[in-house]
């Protein structure tokens, strides 16, 4: 959300809902919607009109980011309808909306807006004063439309109460798609039954994929799709068999198989896969889901498979080891006719070559002294998701490192993270401004070779001793020397400015800073004085106001 958050602007009415990978055309986007929220500004006697009248939807209700480089995307280009009027979320959730039939040409709807949509229903009067009694005072003698259950799950939970929308606790993930004309939210379909009657289940339920339903965010209108053949999602077919259709050719390009019905299956897998009865009860080849890590939606080309295939990725780590380091990986597809089929990657328990998994990547990241050189440059960056790719014959994590920390308003992309995952007792880490980079910086180190300059957020990367060579040139050229005294007792000291020089492309505001320095604090003395602390060349000159010295000084912050 950091990076979309700007656009958003001075839009005090809508917030962040949630966030999805999307498949366009086989590439893949990051989706923001959007739900509708009462400004805090809004009086309290104001309140209910605002609402139920004004606030019904959110006029563009998606950002999109491309995948890839993390450039926003006109969300226009997938999206037709961006309108939402059911969805997640904020008045969507806890409220409903109307307006008067007789309003004419004027709308009360933010921005003007007139629903034109089959959602909804007209409420005749008295009918609908009983309904809002605020309606006898407002609109005695006019039929009110009203739209309610705008919140997808509670709409769905209504209708089609059979069906599991909450699954250990967590509300079942929900995603933007679309005909080209019109968009709908892809509601997973998943039934669960008590299996705490058969002895070996240990109380886990019985869970099934019976298929997908489309509603659409104008209309609230809901079309269920089959995709299981077993004798459950038949008898749910038989059911509803009335608002069941053939899954739209389009569709099959943008689906996706549940998250939480992958977690669940793997969680399953992790101890089940266990078959010798002296190891299942000594429990010790068991498996685990690191901590804080979710799936990953990526296109990746594993062992077996012809091509690169949109996949879903869990790695998974030996359940009670210290070592923490990968036991292997799940993957899902999410193409049919294979969608739903999972295949796991074991690492050998014997295997020479030991593999660190999610929770020791960090640690190696945070181990590197290259990193945490830029660590001190970025001002407390972010570190991303970490995810596990197989490029040729290396197993590799990629990690994404921000300028900004989630909560922040603008977030860069300060570099990429190569991380090796074998482990040979040294952890290689390379970093670039691309995942090419990364991995080409990740080879070097790993072959030995000496690494030439990299880029960060586009810029060459200089080594410390030129850029301590370069500053002092500066000052050479404006013929002032640099002293450099053993220590530094001044009583009074005032910073006049600061600057980070670590690629090509600071040198420029670094030596507008020298030279302003110069020309306003330095002359017309012939000397500065350098000393250095943390990381940071500091540039002072001594001046003395009524007998009192006083340094004035800058500061270059240049890594360790």
């Amino acid at each position: 959300f950091a990076k979309l958050k700007p656009e958003i602007g001075l839009i005090p009415y809508v917030d962040f809902e949630d966030n999805d990978i999307l498949r366009f055309n086989n590439t893949l986007y990051w989706t923001a919607s959007m739900k509708p929220i009462l400004p805090p500004d809004v009086s309290l006697e104001n309140r209910w009109y605002n609402e139920h009248l004004v606030y019904t939807h959110v006029p563009n209700g998606f950002l999109t980011l491309a995948a890839t480089d993390g450039q926003i995307v006109d969300s226009a280009e997938f999206f037709s309808q961006r309108a939402i009027y059911y969805g997640e979320g904020g008045l969507l959730e806890q409220t409903w909306s109307a307006y008067p039939t007789s309003r004419g040409s004027e709308s009360a709807e933010l921005n003007n807006a007139f629903y034109s949509g089959i959602g909804g229903l007209d409420v005749q009067p008295p009918l609908s004063w009983i309904f809002e009694p605020n309606f006898l005072l407002s609109f005695p003698g006019d039929s009110i439309h009203v739209m309610r259950y705008k919140d997808v799950n509670q709409r769905m939970q209504t209708l089609y109460p059979y069906f599991i929308y909450n699954l250990f606790g967590r509300e079942l993930d929900t995603y933007p798609v679309t005909d080209g004309q019109n968009t709908y939210w892809l509601v997973p379909l998943i039934v669960g039954f008590d299996s705490h009657d058969v002895p070996w289940s240990i109380g886990n339920p019985y869970l099934r994929l019976v298929g997908y339903a489309l509603v659409d965010t104008y209309n609230g209108e809901i079309s269920l799709i089959k995709h299981g053949d077993d004798f459950f999602s038949e008898m749910f077919t038989s059911q509803y068999s009335d608002h069941f259709i053939t899954m739209p050719s389009w569709l099959k390009e943008q689906i996706r198989y549940p998250q939480e019905l992958f977690n669940w299956r793997t969680e399953m897998y992790n101890i089940y896969h266990v078959t010798n009865v002296d190891i299942f009860i000594q429990a010790s080849e068991f498996y685990e889901i690191p901590n804080g890590l979710e799936t990953y939606y990526i296109q990746a080309k594993p062992p077996g498979f012809e091509k690169p295939t949109f996949l879903g990725l869990l790695s998974l780590e030996l359940k009670g080891s210290q070592g923490r380091n990968l036991a292997g990986y799940m993957v899902v597809e999410n193409n049919l006719p294979n969608l739903g089929k999972m295949q796991f990657y074991e690492v050998p328990l014997n295997s020479t070559t030991k593999l660190i998994g999610p929770t020791a990547v960090r640690e190696a990241l945070d181990r590197d002294p290259d990193f945490a050189q830029l660590k001190t440059l970025l001002r407390n960056p972010r570190v991303g998701d970490n995810i596990l790719y197989r490029v040729g014959e290396h197993d590799v994590y990629f990690i994404p490192v921000y300028t900004a920390g989630a909560g922040g308003v603008v977030a860069q992309l300060g570099t990429i993270a190569s991380v090796g995952a074998a482990f040979t007792g040294e952890y290689y880490v390379g970093l670039g401004n691309t995942q090419q980079q990364a991995f080409e910086a990740y080879l070097q180190k790993l072959s030995g070779v000496v690494a030439p300059s990299t880029t960060i957020n586009g810029g060459i990367e200089l080594d410390k001793n030129t850029r301590i060579e370069t500053l002092k040139s500066i000052f050479n050229e404006s013929e002032i020397k640099i002293l450099t005294p053993t220590e530094i007792q001044i009583p009074l000291s005032f910073k006049e400015g600061e600057v980070v020089f670590f690629t090509e492309s600071d040198r420029e505001a670094t030596g507008k800073l020298i030279s302003e320095f110069i020309e306003t604090f330095v002359k017309p003395s012939d000397r500065v004085y350098m000393w250095e602390k943390d990381g940071t060349l500091n540039f002072g000159t001594i001046i003395v106001e009524q007998n009192i010295p006083e340094m004035h000084y800058i500061s270059i912050s240049i890594g360790k």
